[in-house]
């Protein structure tokens, strides 16, 4: 959001008028409507002056959009293919990436989190948040137990696996980010799955 529609923003949740706003920053209400619409830029003691006025701080006036904070309900996660196998992924965390993915992984009884073993160029970091979750990376392999948390190079073969009889629930958390392409691929096969449009009638 710009620096403009981000003060504009502020100052109707508070319910102000612009002439409102300019007097409790002691400023002019011109050259509030000038900051709103983009045609001038405050000096930072103006940023400060408005940002008192506004309830918040002049580092949020000015923080870039992607850094802000980025809320996913519930209701909204994202989910991204699991490699064929039965298991449910979900993104936790924002979309467009940053330099941090979390998902949440929920394996049924009987299943892994992909069909063949599968690598990504990230550090993980794994929870087993609920259930028993047998991790196979290479050569090794360790089962966690609820509470339980493992540390890992991504970029060697690895997979999970529910080791109990009851649904298992992983969290992971990947640095870089690396599952985007997987919302564009699943957003081309999803295109391709499309019937074609019947051709019309003469």
């Amino acid at each position: 959001m710009q620096l403009g529609r981000k003060i504009r923003d502020l100052r109707l949740r508070h319910g102000l008028t612009v002439q409102q706003l300019a007097e409790a920053s002691h400023l002019s209400k011109g050259f509030i409507s000038q900051v709103e619409n983009g045609r001038t830029s405050p000096s930072l003691a103006t940023l400060h002056d408005l940002a008192l006025a506004l309830h918040t701080s002049a580092a949020y006036l000015v923080v870039e959009e992607h850094e802000r904070l980025h809320v996913v309900r519930v209701a909204e996660r994202p989910q991204i293919p699991a490699h064929g196998g039965p298991a449910r992924v979900q993104v936790l965390s924002a979309v467009p990436k940053r330099n941090l993915e979390l998902l949440l992984i929920e394996l049924p009884p009987g299943s892994g989190s992909a069909t063949v073993r599968h690598c990504h160029h990230a550090e993980e970091c794994a929870l087993c948040l609920e259930g028993r979750a047998r991790f196979v990376q290479g050569a090794e392999e360790v089962v966690l137990e609820t509470g339980d948390s493992c540390h890992y190079d991504g970029r060697v073969t690895h997979t999970f696996q529910n080791a109990g009889e009851r649904e298992t629930r992983v969290l992971i958390a990947l640095t870089p980010a690396v599952f985007e392409s997987a919302f564009q691929i699943a957003a081309r096969d999803a295109l391709r799955a499309r019937p074609a449009p019947a051709p019309a009638s003469a």
